[in-house]
């Protein structure tokens, strides 16, 4: 899999984005931090337009992201060099059809939907469309994110402005529809069951006797420190672990009660559920 480099990189040298034109069809719960990637990595407000199901979603969207509203979705997607479908995965060829006449033969159209692959993305535009998939989490609308990019016979150019587009969303990886359902489960999945970890141990922290907005604020600093240590030094998440963990002191007792409950196998579990709803999904 190849990653982007990161924003502040010297070597991320990726295209201009200032000239292109952008229409997102959908800009709800995952449509709307792609967006708000899309802005920081530096396509132009007024060149990101936004068509959701309604003209006044539409305007709402627009004014909380900082992008422009399109009238509808035709003309949201009239002239653009990029269309971003962020609509549900029944409604993908739909849409698709509905547009299709709409797109110029060089407009990248890019589907953030779990469940509809290239394959059937192709079978209803013209043929040479270029196409491709995104698999983002919502964490890229504040730059700590992961996106698994997937495509077919894209040329360079398209490939770089793929990754330019998703560059200042966190991590960004090239992988296959075969490797769609895992990382489904190791990223796109992923961050509900940490936010859902998060809420357990703040609400024990609180169980315990902190004031909520303390406990929200150590176990929310710890989980980001603990991630931002392993990612600046590289260190195995074993070995950190083992750091921490004194003989017969608070640290292995937590850890020791942590394997008696089954938290391990149960994130695991977890994952693997997600993965293979996804496989159910797509009809793999």
């Amino acid at each position: 899999m190849n990653t982007t480099d990161t924003p502040d990189s010297p070597a991320a040298d990726l295209p201009d984005l200032s000239r292109l034109t952008v229409a997102v069809i959908g800009a709800g719960n995952m449509g709307g931090p792609v967006v708000t990637s899309m802005l920081a990595a530096g396509v132009p407000g007024e060149r990101l337009r936004i068509a959701n199901s309604t003209p006044a979603s539409s305007e709402r969207a627009a004014q909380q992201l900082g992008a422009t509203a399109a009238a509808s979705r035709e003309e949201g997607v009239q002239g653009a060099d990029v269309v971003v479908l962020g609509v549900k995965p029944y409604q993908v060829t739909g849409v698709l059809t509905e547009l299709r006449e709409h797109f110029g033969a060089d407009t990248l159209v890019l589907s953030l939907a779990a469940a509809v692959t290239l394959d059937q993305m192709a079978g209803v535009l013209p043929d040479g469309q270029p196409i491709a998939r995104a698999m983002p989490n919502t964490p890229i609308s504040v730059g700590e994110g992961a996106v698994g990019l997937m495509s077919t016979g894209l040329t360079t150019a398209q490939l770089e402005l793929l990754h330019a587009l998703f560059s200042r969303a966190g991590v960004v990886v090239d992988i296959t529809e075969d490797q769609v359902h895992a990382f489904i489960g190791a990223a796109g999945s992923l961050s509900a069951l940490v936010f859902a970890l998060i809420e357990a141990m703040t609400d024990e922290a609180v169980r315990e006797g902190l004031k909520r907005d303390l406990a929200s604020q150590l176990v929310q600093q710890t989980v980001r420190g603990a991630a931002t240590m392993l990612i600046e030094s590289g260190t195995h998440a074993a070995v950190a672990k083992n750091g921490v963990s004194s003989p017969g002191g608070t640290t292995v007792e937590a850890l020791a009660e942590f394997e008696r409950q089954g938290v391990r196998g149960g994130i695991a579990s977890a994952m693997a559920a997600s993965m293979e709803r996804s496989r159910e999904l797509t009809g793999d």
